[in-house]
């Protein structure tokens, strides 16, 4: 569907957001489930189908907003249950997928995520203060671009030894950002009245760094896109995590949890 990282930031671009989220991970394991698991292929795609559903319902913007959101909470919820099952029976190796466990627990925390957004948006909001919609944002979502490095150097090729040389020098960079938010979320207790200096500049760090990420992951898909980076990457992975890149830098700019 092509790069979309200006999406409204109203109840339905929010919902858009986190349901392709689960939308596209449940497509992306559907090509590396073996064809011995046709029981479980046939349960991912229907509920790949499913949330494919709800997202056209959330885009043409038509029934009741509230129906919506129940439809998107029960559709990601559906999804969850097929990932977690995954990872339990390739935990004890009872399952064949490509998919690495790390991955799919991955998947798991941001459909758990989106749960807890749906929540909010039924609820009309929460009440966070910039501090504490920081602190969150950047807890949950360096993990997340540590992890997609790291699942970058998973789908490329051996040969390639410069660009994924690059790719973990960027995967430290991240892990390092991450234990610096794990601090300072215990450093800076409740309540979080004010956005201290420190919490501050480390904002100013994190969003200077993901949309540097944000424009390699784009860099890279364009290279995939000519067949000029030789990986096993899904076609349109890189434009996923570029877009929850985006989200990132966006929400710690405006101190908002979306």
């Amino acid at each position: 569907m092509g790069y979309t990282d200006n999406y409204n930031r109203d109840i339905y671009g929010i919902l858009d957001f986190w349901v392709r989220n689960s939308y596209d991970h449940s497509r992306f394991l559907d090509r590396e489930i073996s064809h011995h698991e046709l029981e479980l292929a046939r349960t991912n795609n229907h509920a790949t189908q499913r949330m494919g559903a709800v997202l056209q319902k959330i885009q043409s913007k038509s029934g009741d907003l509230g129906s919506i959101i129940n439809e998107a909470q029960h559709a990601v919820h559906e999804y969850h249950g097929i990932v977690t099952y995954t990872m339990d029976k390739a935990l004890h190796c009872e399952v064949i997928v490509s998919t690495p466990v790390s991955l799919l627990d991955h998947m798991a925390r941001e459909a758990e995520e989106s749960q807890r957004i749906f929540n909010l948006l039924l609820s009309g909001g929460g009440n966070y203060t910039p501090a504490d919609a920081s602190i969150h944002e950047s807890t949950f979502w360096l993990r997340q671009m540590a992890d997609h490095l790291v699942y970058i150097q998973h789908y490329l090729d051996a040969s390639n030894y410069q660009l994924r040389q690059q790719v973990i020098e960027m995967t430290h960079k991240f892990e390092r950002l991450l234990l610096q938010a794990q601090a300072l979320k215990t450093m800076i207790r409740k309540p979080r009245n004010e956005m201290l200096p420190v919490l501050q500049q480390f904002n100013k760090m994190i969003i200077k760094e993901a949309k540097d990420l944000e424009a390699f992951k784009l860099e890279l898909d364009d290279l995939i896109k000519k067949c000029a980076a030789v990986t096993t990457s899904p076609p349109d992975l890189l434009e996923h995590i570029a877009r929850e890149a985006h989200h990132l830098w966006r929400n710690l700019e405006d101190g908002i949890i979306t």
